[in-house]
């Protein structure tokens, strides 16, 4: 998991870098179009089917998953900065724990409260903070903000997945629902969609489109349901917790990135939150 935390600090970085060159629905449409086609490959290998009395569920994730999560998800990060978009997706488990008690499956405690609490908390702190800055705090707050409802379009998915994984296996209901959601996004994503700006990207901005195809839309996810099939889901979760730091550090070296007060104070209260909420 330290792999895949590593790995998965990147995709703030890279993902980041080819949005400075790339529109949020170019970049979605060019990393999912070549992403399916090796999920698409790998369901064919594992000779995957779908009850038909499924599909209309898991197309539904997909189109949560690809087309909501991503939409938000991009054009957040275009506004944000790494860091805070990796600091913000660290709150999915405390989002999945509050849909999952919302629909009775969870048990709500008062650590797991105070632990909401206090990674909320830490969520204000950070987003009071961009009003502090002295130019483009109102894009960045908007950019957050995006970022925020794409992580609980991400952790809606993630509740509704889990319903699906037992019957097909989780990374095969990984990969279809990425597929689906691709196919969907087609028609839109392809209006927006210039072939010049790609003929005029620079080495950088293919090297953060590559990274995005191969390493987090594959290895990466890859290696997470690999840990998740021999792990317990709550330790491989806090490992995760790794990532904010992590790409909060390397925005540093390689952006320049500012590590200001709010941030690393409300940083630090949402990553207490999140181990607060995660444990029994």
């Amino acid at each position: 998991m330290l792999v895949h935390s590593v790995l998965s600090a990147g995709t703030y970085l890279f993902g980041k870098r080819a949005l400075a060159e790339l529109a949020p629905a170019e970049l979605a449409l060019v990393r999912f179009v070549l992403a399916a086609i090796v999920h698409g490959a790998f369901l064919v290998h594992r000779r995957v089917r779908i009850a038909r009395r499924d599909l209309p569920a898991l197309v539904g994730l997909g189109l949560l998953a690809v087309v909501v999560n991503q939409f938000l998800f991009l054009q957040g990060l275009a506004l944000s900065t790494p860091g805070h978009a990796a600091l913000l997706y660290a709150l999915t488990p405390v989002f999945v724990f509050l849909i999952g008690w919302a629909r009775g499956r969870e048990r709500a405690t008062v650590q797991k409260i105070a632990g909401i609490a206090v990674a909320f908390a830490g969520t204000a702190v950070v987003l009071a903070g961009r009003g502090a800055l002295s130019a483009g705090g109102r894009d960045a707050l908007l950019g957050d903000l995006a970022l925020l409802l794409a992580v609980v379009a991400w952790s809606l998915y993630a509740v509704g997945g889990k319903a699906y994984a037992p019957r097909y296996g989780g990374l095969e209901v990984g990969s279809f629902t990425l597929v689906a959601g691709t196919l969907a996004y087609l028609p839109a994503g392809a209006f927006f969609f210039h072939p010049g700006d790609f003929a005029r990207l620079s080495p950088g901005g293919w090297f953060g489109v590559a990274y995005l195809v191969i390493v987090t839309s594959t290895v990466a996810w890859l290696i997470y349901y690999w840990a998740l099939a021999r792990a317990d889901a709550t330790r491989v979760a806090i490992w995760s917790n790794l990532q904010p730091v992590l790409t909060a550090l390397l925005a540093w070296v390689l952006y320049g990135e500012r590590l200001t007060a709010p941030f690393a104070v409300g940083g630090a209260m949402v990553l207490a939150g999140v181990v607060m909420t995660e444990r029994d």
